[in-house]
């Protein structure tokens, strides 16, 4: 093995490291988004709305309606939760590009969360730019979808939204797990979406 490979090898983060940042910082952005939306959002609406869905659910687990039923009506149920609860996801899109675009454009490539892991992004390349973010978070931290599935809540019929919402998370989970299985396998432990904006995360020195 070479220096350069050496050198390589030692600044990849572990898998576990990575993992843990990147749950905080998820979790920091949805605590956020909920906080600012909640002037906004109907409570009371969405604790029925919570209260009927465990109300099905026992129904189904009794036998006293079909997996027809109880798939049709939680459909209902999950919609009639999203249109409750739009306003979060329209700030979880602008909380996201604002905590995983401008915070690590300006902060050396950190998020809180790879701050306190001691990890930071960089770009393969050249200097680490807004685009590679703002393309990096789309595929990462799940910003495009949830864009998406806000114009579709707000422009689509029921249907619709259901239906590309469905196909858009699985593509989604498929995306993290091959991400997740590259950064494990690839010796520099570059995940897809790494790959596709030419950037990587190191340790910080």
């Amino acid at each position: 093995m070479s220096k350069d490979e050496k050198d390589e090898k030692s600044d990849k983060p572990l898998f576990i490291t990575r993992s843990i940042a990147f749950l905080f910082d998820m979790f920091l952005v949805l605590l956020l988004s909920s906080v600012l939306a909640t002037p906004f959002v109907n409570s009371d609406k969405i604790t029925s709305l919570a209260k009927d869905s465990q109300t099905l659910l026992e129904k189904y687990n009794k036998k006293e309606v079909t997996e027809q039923e109880y798939m049709v009506e939680m459909s209902n149920l999950e919609y009639q939760v999203a249109t409750s609860t739009e306003l979060v996801s329209l700030f979880g899109v602008f909380v996201g590009l604002i905590y995983f675009v401008i915070v690590p454009l300006y902060n050396k490539g950190q998020t809180l969360g790879k701050k306190i892991m001691k990890i930071r992004i960089v770009s393969t390349y050249k200097d680490l730019n807004s685009n590679q973010l703002v393309f990096r978070s789309f595929i990462a931290n799940a910003i495009l979808l949830k864009f998406v599935s806000v114009l579709l809540l707000m422009f689509a019929s029921r249907d619709v939204y259901t239906s590309c919402v469905e196909s858009l998370t699985v593509t989604q989970y498929l995306i993290m797990a091959v991400s997740m299985v590259m950064v494990i396998v690839n010796k520099n432990g570059m995940s897809l979406h790494d790959g596709v904006v030419h950037t990587k995360v190191v340790k910080v020195k």
